[in-house]
């Protein structure tokens, strides 16, 4: 895991990351605040790269209260500061952009009229009440909106952005047969549910150019019968590298981001998917020792392993596991060398 990973022009120095994860510690107005700043820089020290939390790309797509934004040109100034911090330790740096949909505060939209029981909204089990389809006509805004917000990230100083695919937001619920109902060339095979994903990351390379990297965090398991299953993400994997993507963000759970569960619980993914494409891997889920975050890279289930509610608790983990496992070389070299002797 302290080895280093070239994507494209961008060289990370380990493979460890902090995940994106929702704060809520914006501004009302989506604004970068000293908290969110402060946040972030003292978790940049020795980390391999880090991603930052998921950012609206459109006032009517937000998905918290003081959720951060890049909706507007005028945030570029606040996400310029927060991107030179991280910089300041040397650390690469990403933001996740999304479009919370069916689940958004203000006009919930979505696939279809009114989305499946199975999508929850801020824990509410049943159906979104008063959720909009998404006309072609929206979702022609929708895919200029993240193309917009991508660019912004670009002039931001940001190295690389990552699309928001999975956790039931929109991109997920286009992608899930649980939340799209559609039968236009929307919805219906797995190939139709990839196609507006796929049109937002075609757009967002058109606006940030080839050099700068794209990640994609795809909803690789819905984990509920009738949803997506690793067997479609396998065949999904492929379409998104085609289409652009650098780097796949695996994550899982159509209700939401899974909290609980033993460590490591989304590795399975990456052991599925990983062996099917030429682009790095990435893997989260309860990351908590060194040991599991070095076991994963080793046995090929990831490129990369995102460490998130533990960094979250412990802002110096990485560092203490570098010292660990260099301790532990220490110790192997000098018993090689009492035999030797």
């Amino acid at each position: 895991m302290f080895s280093d990973l070239k994507i494209k022009n961008l060289t990370f120095k380990n493979r460890i990351v902090l995940p994106p994860m929702a704060l809520d510690i914006a501004s009302e107005k989506g604004e970068v605040t000293a908290k969110l700043i402060e946040h972030y820089r003292i978790r940049s020290q020795g980390i391999g790269l880090i991603i930052v939390e998921h950012s609206y790309v459109s006032r009517n797509g937000k998905a918290h209260p003081c959720q951060l934004g890049i909706y507007d040109d005028e945030l570029i100034k606040g996400l310029e500061h927060l991107a030179r911090e991280i910089h300041r330790e040397g650390t690469p740096v990403g933001i996740q952009i999304s479009h919370a949909g069916g689940r958004a505060l203000m006009s919930p939209c979505g696939p279809s009229g009114t989305l499946s029981k199975y999508l929850s909204r801020f824990g509410q089990k049943g159906p979104v009440k008063g959720s909009k389809k998404l006309s072609k006509e929206s979702l022609r805004r929708i895919v200029n909106d993240f193309a917009q917000a991508a660019r912004r990230a670009q002039l931001a100083g940001f190295d690389f952005v990552e699309i928001h695919g999975a956790h039931g937001y929109l991109l997920n619920q286009f992608y899930s047969p649980l939340t799209n109902l559609r039968r236009d060339e929307y919805g219906g095979t797995l190939e139709k549910r990839l196609r507006f994903p796929i049109e937002v990351i075609k757009a967002v390379r058109g606006a940030i150019g080839e050099n700068m990297p794209i990640f994609y965090r795809l909803g690789a398991d819905d984990r509920l019968a009738g949803g997506n299953s690793i067997e479609d993400s396998i065949i999904a994997a492929r379409l998104l590298q085609n289409a652009g993507v650098d780097c796949l963000d695996l994550s899982g759970g159509i209700c939401g981001y899974l909290k609980n569960g033993p460590e490591g619980f989304f590795a399975y993914m990456g052991k599925a998917i990983k062996p099917v494409l030429d682009i790095p891997v990435m893997v989260t889920g309860g990351i908590k020792t060194g040991i599991k975050a070095n076991e994963i890279i080793a046995d090929h289930s990831a490129d990369l392993v995102g460490v998130g509610r533990t960094l979250l608790q412990d802002s110096e983990w990485v560092s203490k596991q570098w010292l660990k496992m260099k301790s532990n070389q220490s110790l192997i070299e000098e018993k090689d060398y009492m035999i030797s002797v």
